[in-house]
């Protein structure tokens, strides 16, 4: 007989010096959906962007994937071997900004750095040494995993699915048939910064002149309950530089809303840090809520 099942949508991110990996975390998902998926009543469903991508125009391809992969999916997975990855137009790699939006979209996020010998004839040193920057950075805002092979890693990764799986409840459908009337989610804040420029043209250098079209903190509500008196602070992570219009007085952001305050990311000479930590208090009704956010700066 046919069993109602929630799917979980695991989005597999990676530069492209990970081929084994990615095969084998992917196979390892598939394995625990044989093994527990029908117990559990949860599917795990892994999202590869060579296998499940779906072409089309109209924007930058790390921008598509972003709408497909990194805003759909409930859980990010990313692991590294010894390249960090191409630049995007907003991060240092593709899988560094599939990273950091998931962070700032409330996701959870899994990274794995390679243990394995490397191999000294063919390694890039200037990707191994942007990966190690990126590492540093990832260090000093959350717990790091590492691998010994491809193997180790899908049964690592296999074990941090169960875990979230566990921690938000997702196997659990509260009976066979759909609720016809949801319990209430309550407000989500999601964070991020956004900033935007636009090029206008060269200067008498021959530099490429930009314009800033937006600088901003901003607070989004996807949840279904207003987030009344909202007051927060912004601090810096380690050295990170910055300039913030800060609200004066506390804030409701409305459901289905968001809010924005100016944010400048002002860098300077020896400066490392790119992210600051937000630190938020609300109430949803008569409920006091609080929550912790870091989010990553972009200039």
């Amino acid at each position: 007989m046919p069993t109602q099942m929630n799917g979980l949508l695991v989005l597999i991110a990676s530069p492209t010096d990970t081929k084994e990996e990615r095969a084998a975390v992917r196979n390892g998902l598939v394995d625990w959906n044989i093994q527990r998926g029908r117990r559990d009543r949860i599917a795990v469903l892994p999202w590869l962007w060579e296998r499940s991508a779906v072409p089309m125009m109209g924007g930058h391809p790390q921008a598509l994937v972003n709408s497909q992969a990194v805003d759909q999916a409930d859980v990010v997975v990313a692991f590294f071997d010894a390249r960090l990855g191409s630049p995007t137009d907003v991060d240092v790699s593709g899988t560094a900004e599939e990273i950091n939006r998931a962070i700032t979209l409330g996701k959870p996020v899994h990274v794995y750095f390679s243990t394995e010998p490397l191999d000294r004839s063919s390694l890039n040193t200037d990707q191994y040494a942007a990966l190690q920057d990126f590492r540093h950075d990832l260090e000093s805002r959350g717990l790091l995993g590492e691998y010994s092979d491809p193997t180790d890693l899908a049964a690592q990764v296999a074990r941090a699915v169960e875990h979230d799986i566990t921690a938000n409840d997702w196997s659990d459908l509260k009976g066979s048939q759909p609720s016809a009337s949801p319990s209430p989610r309550g407000a989500i804040l999601n964070w991020h910064h956004d900033h935007e420029k636009e090029q206008q043209g060269l200067d008498q250098r021959g530099n490429m002149k930009y314009r800033t079209l937006s600088n901003d903190l901003v607070v989004q509500n996807t949840g279904d309950q207003d987030a009344e008196d909202l007051r927060f602070t912004v601090s810096a992570i380690g050295d990170t530089p910055f300039h913030f219009d800060e609200p004066q007085t506390a804030v409701t952001v409305l459901q289905g809303s968001q809010m924005s305050w100016l944010l400048i990311f002002a860098p300077h000479m020896g400066s490392t840090g790119r992210t600051v930590l937000i630190e938020a208090e609300w109430r949803e009704g008569n409920e006091a809520r609080s929550k912790r956010w870091t989010v990553t700066l972009k200039n």
